[in-house]
């Protein structure tokens, strides 16, 4: 894997061993998502061959699901940093897609915090299974339909249970934890051990870290000085324009910082199409702009 993400996110990655199975292990990761995506393509199809509508109301049933839970624990709001009525829709577009996409081909990366979370994905994998077979079932399949199900089924069960097998150990608990991607993004700086790892909470939605907003307005207020001396490489204009414009309370300052927001907002100026499309390639990637992919 990627050395850098192991080396900022090291609880989330570096789950393959540096051996031999290092090949199997992404084999692995390929036929399950392989599978996966044969096996709910064939059983929707079954489905929709009784009644389509059947089908739509189990997608939606589904993702209201996902949305509410996310809502009721206060997660609803993806981590991509755009605020307002338009970070709400963007934050709706982009949970049910990675959900999606998750649902038809079983994404690893999508356990991270930050999209499903390890339990909800664990347990998304589980009904994508069990609704696969009642989909046949619904759809009177016959002996072939059941074969080609229980085939694929059991075949993504077995290839996964082997890259659950030869990943290390220390790892697997990522499948079963229910750690909500605003916690990871708090952990950033209530867990971070100097200032570099503190900084990558300010390039997450504020949502997500509103609770200790007050936490890293000091923060960022008793040392603003010294990193201007010191320059470090996180500390840049692009970090600098995410911080909140009444944080600076020299005048002289803040006008600096408008200066950086206007110009990036010139240098940019992209509609929220764009926006949304680049938060969808990223989620597809497992990414965000602090933590890239395995």
């Amino acid at each position: 894997m990627d050395p850098q993400n192991r080396k900022e996110a090291p609880d989330f990655y570096g789950y393959i061993p540096d051996d031999g199975t290092r090949a199997i292990i992404f084999g692995c990761m390929l036929l399950n998502s392989a599978l996966m995506l044969l096996l709910r393509s064939f059983s929707a199809s079954m489905l929709m061959l009784v009644r389509i509508r059947y089908f739509l109301a189990y997608l939606v049933g589904d993702m209201a699901l996902y949305l509410l839970q996310k809502v009721g624990r206060g997660d609803f709001h993806y981590w991509f940093p755009v605020e307002g009525m338009t970070g709400l829709f963007i934050s709706l577009l982009l949970r049910g897609f990675v959900k999606m996409i998750t649902d038809f081909t079983g994404v690893i990366h999508f356990r991270h915090p930050f999209e499903l979370g390890g339990l909800y994905w664990t347990l998304s994998m589980m009904l994508a299974l069990l609704a696969s077979f009642l989909c046949v079932w619904i759809g009177g399949g016959g002996a072939v339909e059941w074969t080609i199900v229980g085939s694929l089924g059991g075949a993504w069960a077995f290839i996964f249970g082997l890259f659950f097998l030869l990943m290390k150990k220390q790892y697997r608990r990522t499948f079963f934890t229910r750690q909500l991607g605003k916690q990871k993004t708090m952990d950033y700086f209530l867990k971070g051990a100097d200032d570099s790892e503190k900084s990558r909470t300010l390039g997450n939605n504020i949502a997500q870290w509103w609770t200790i907003r007050e936490d890293v307005k000091e923060w960022v207020q008793a040392n603003w000085w010294r990193w201007k001396r010191e320059k470090p490489k996180w500390f840049d204009l692009v970090w600098q324009s995410n911080v909140p414009k009444d944080w600076i309370t020299n005048a002289e300052e803040r006008s600096r910082l408008k200066s950086v927001r206007r110009e990036r907002a010139k240098g940019r100026r992209r509609s929220s199409h764009i926006v949304l499309m680049e938060g969808m390639v990223r989620s597809l990637k497992g990414s965000n702009k602090t933590e890239p992919v395995a």
